[in-house]
């Protein structure tokens, strides 16, 4: 019986007009706000090539008033709702994400375009959670499950959140440095699943006279590499890894650039990410040989690219490992084409 008058309160504060026209006027704020993310155009109209030293910091205090906001929002929802408590909190709402703008805005310059981007994309998210939250709230949903999403929207800018181009830079660099992280996994987990079904291949040679050893009745996974498929990509694995740790290692000599080469370095490091990904694709079974050695040559042409924007003995090392391992890979990748050819 109080559970059903709760929910009577609820309807009917439901109804106020003050509550409906904030929810109303904070909708059509973040929508607005929406339109000028999408169609901001990508540099200034301002001849100033500067921003504020403390922009990030006021975006930093912005995005935690903002979810402070959310959070003051969401306990107002608390049957019975406390009505002018919802309207104060939604005209807060609408006046932090103005200022965000605001501050996107500010930051679209030709010297800060890696830092506006990525204040761009985070605050899309947030406005288009927050617009969905607003309608969850006027449709009586659930508030709370839709609060913890506008959190998480938050959070992942707020977290790390870059102040300034470099740091932009090196934050776009570490998600590119994760999807070569996880290709490399998946390689190194391709040549071990290789080694144990090649261990099970051992011990089916001792099974009984009715092979009933059960490896052939269970499903496993997909196609496993040949021998000549693994010994191929076993031969490859020194390449890999080499490219892998010079990607991991461009970030120590990033400070070094000039912020004009800030797009020239990440378009190289996408080349990469995308050359090494088709590289490990390519060590799957079936294996085409013209395949990896093309995939190969495409991320050795990207790594070379990255090693000569720097100036480093440790890069000057880097390449001297690369020809020595290159030229180890010709001589087996040969050996094991004349060991084709002899089968």
């Amino acid at each position: 019986m109080v559970n059903n008058k709760k929910t009577e309160i609820n309807e009917n504060n439901m109804t106020d007009p003050k509550l409906q026209k904030a929810l109303k006027e904070c909708q059509k704020t973040v929508l607005t706000s929406l339109k000028a993310l999408t169609t901001s155009c990508s540099s200034s109209s301002t001849s100033s090539s500067d921003i504020p030293p403390a922009l990030g910091d006021v975006v930093g205090q912005l995005l935690a008033q903002l979810r402070q906001s959310i959070t003051a929002l969401g306990l107002s929802f608390n049957p019975p709702i406390t009505i002018d408590a919802a309207i104060q909190q939604l005209g807060k709402i609408s006046e932090y994400i103005g200022k965000l703008i605001s501050c996107v805005l500010l930051a679209t310059t030709p010297s800060t375009e890696l830092l506006a981007e990525e204040w761009k994309e985070g605050l899309i998210s947030v406005v288009e959670e927050t617009n969905k939250h607003t309608r969850v709230l006027e449709e009586n949903g659930d508030y709370l499950s839709s609060t913890g999403i506008v959190w998480e929207s938050i959070d992942s800018l707020l977290n790390d959140l870059s102040k300034d181009e470099p740091s932009a830079l090196k934050r776009r660099w570490k998600v590119h440095q994760s999807t070569v992280k996880d290709a490399w996994q998946e390689f190194k987990e391709l040549l071990e699943s290789a080694s144990d079904d090649k261990g099970k291949e051992d011990e089916n040679e001792n099974v009984n006279e009715d092979g009933e050893d059960g490896w052939d009745e269970l499903d496993l996974g997909g196609e496993a590499l040949s021998e000549e498929e693994r010994k191929r990509a076993e031969v490859a694995k020194p390449l890999l890894a080499l490219h892998q740790i010079l990607h991991s290692t461009i970030p120590k000599f990033l400070d070094q650039l000039n912020q004009n080469d800030y797009r020239r370095i990440l378009q190289i490091s996408t080349d990469f990410v995308n050359a090494y990904d088709n590289a490990v694709s390519s060590m799957h079974p079936e294996q085409d040989e013209s395949e990896i050695e093309g995939a190969l040559l495409e991320v050795e042409d990207s790594s070379r690219k990255m090693a000569g924007m720097f100036k480093d003995k440790s890069i000057e090392k880097w390449t001297e490992r690369l020809e020595s391992e290159k030229k180890k890979w010709e001589e087996r990748r040969l050996d094991l084409s004349s060991l084709k050819d002899a089968i």
